[in-house]
């Protein structure tokens, strides 16, 4: 349940309390059941946000309010407008102090929210270097004066953001932070297993990149931390992999990308169980996968089309549209001359696999454009060479 952490002992008013069960009631199965309920849930915690400022109780307020910009982020949901209000609201508080009213309990939420909203920032061009400085320097504030144990785990957000600026420095400090959580209240993998498949990365560390993900695939983990196992959306085999295949494109590590790639090839060569993931199908194609193609191109127009709706982040959709410029050349080397897509204004028609993939370059392009303005170490055409030099040409 969403609310668990919640009971009637800490819930004195009535209606608040009605408010949580039913929306606990919502949360009682699996994550795809939550995500189901979305219509009903955003509007049912924004109501108990609402409803417990207007009784003052903070606890609740930043607690469920942490959990809503979590549950917003999520890929079934992606409620960006509502990410964006949730940020807000959260800096208009801090600015208030509210926290220093906040029993333990809830100071640990208002970290929680504070890492939450540092690492979405970093997806949209518009928050530049000096917003995320300050949402940087609110985080260490928060964790400063209201963290505990429990919130070394969000240090992710801090691992993401010198991931984004190729930071060793800060990068260190979060590794630093992410060893000392407690596993038993964050999912170990989520937490530190693949961050840590990043910082290895940054580090130029491949062979220990490389056993890391062995022992991650291996479960070489304390037994009291694979709680998580039942519940992880991204503990598989394939799910890691693609993750330092995409950490190496991102940080520009054409040499990692070859080491990986050579190591797991045979992933690669098997055709996809489900097409849902865009690197994922990039990746298949490099390896000589070349299946499920028109469910391939109805992720490419998806792609696209939650571009234009802002559905995604600007950063995400950067990313994708890479491995789409790539897979359409591949395509067209396999010799599939043509697709049937709908892009951009336009209705669906037939494009040539050449066209759709200057149609992604030139979106990409764009967005790239916008994050090295508002990133001093972005450096876009660095990462655009290293998606074409690693899934263009032949790897070794």
């Amino acid at each position: 349940m969403i609310l668990a952490s919640l009971n009637r002992s800490n819930v004195g008013d009535n209606k608040l309390w009605e408010l949580v069960e039913q929306t606990n009631q919502l949360t009682q199965g699996g994550y795809d059941d939550w995500d189901s309920n979305a219509q009903t849930l955003m509007p049912l915690m924004q109501r108990i946000i609402m409803f417990a400022r207007e009784k003052e109780e903070w606890y609740i307020y930043f607690y469920v309010m942490s959990k809503l910009f979590w549950f917003s982020r999520r890929t079934e949901v992606n409620n960006i407008r509502l990410s964006f209000q949730i940020a807000e609201m959260f800096h208009q508080d801090y600015q208030s102090r509210l926290g220093e009213r906040l029993s333990d309990f809830g100071r640990e939420y208002i970290v929680n929210l504070a890492g939450n909203i540092l690492e979405f920032y970093g997806g949209f061009p518009q928050i530049d270097d000096l917003k995320l400085e300050q949402m940087l320097k609110i985080f260490r504030e928060c964790e400063a004066i209201y963290g505990s144990d429990w919130n070394c785990g969000d240090y992710t957000a801090v691992m993401y953001l010198a991931l984004l600026n190729k930071d060793m420095k800060l990068a260190e400090e979060a590794a630093d932070k992410l060893k000392k959580a407690p596993f038993i209240n964050w999912c170990y993998m989520c937490t530190y297993g693949r961050p840590m498949i990043g910082y290895y990365i940054l580090q130029n560390d491949l062979e220990m990149a490389v056993d890391w993900i062995y022992q991650l695939i291996d479960r070489e983990m304390p037994k009291k931390y694979q709680w998580f196992l039942k519940k992880c959306q991204q503990a598989e085999a394939e799910d890691l992999v693609d993750l330092a295949l995409q950490y190496s494109l991102w940080l520009g590590n054409i040499p990692a990308f070859h080491k990986f790639f050579h190591v797991w090839r045979e992933i690669y060569q098997k055709p996809e169980k489900e097409v849902e993931d865009t690197h994922d199908v990039l990746f298949h194609a490099v390896g000589g996968d070349w299946s499920h193609q028109e469910e391939r191109v109805r992720l490419a127009q998806q792609d696209d089309r939650d571009m234009r709706e802002q559905r995604e982040t600007p950063l995400d959709c950067f990313y994708w549209f890479l491995c789409w410029h790539c897979y359409f050349i591949l395509l067209d080397r396999k010799g599939v001359r043509s697709v049937s897509i709908e892009l951009g204004e336009e209705g669906k028609r037939e494009w040539s696999c050449l066209d759709v993939a200057q149609y992604f370059e030139r979106q990409a392009d764009i967005i790239g454009e916008q994050m090295d303005k508002a990133r001093k170490q972005f450096r876009y055409k660095e990462v655009k060479h290293c998606y074409k030099e690693c899934c263009l040409n032949s790897i070794p």
